[in-house]
């Protein structure tokens, strides 16, 4: 079954949840595991390709159910969903 156009929406997120979120991932000291963890907790999720923060939330509407998916402006612009 083929996916249907998603409906796109911004991540919204507050200014000083981005700056904290910001300053973990660009802290070396910081492991991958837990940038992880911590963009999956103030964004609630990570791009569903390459797990880096993500700008979009695509959600299709398929058969009665609803799929979310997350992307990051790099990813979202590969795939061409806009």
């Amino acid at each position: 079954m083929k996916k249907p156009k998603p409906t796109m929406t911004p991540v919204v997120i507050s200014d000083d949840k981005l700056q904290f979120l910001k300053k973990k991932v660009d802290d070396p000291n910081v492991l991958q595991f837990l940038k992880r963890d911590f963009i999956r907790e103030t964004m609630g999720g990570t791009c569903s390709i390459c797990e880096e923060p993500p700008t979009k939330i695509a959600t299709y509407r398929m058969e009665g159910i609803s799929v979310i998916e997350r992307y990051c402006g790099k990813c979202l612009e590969k795939l061409s969903l806009k």
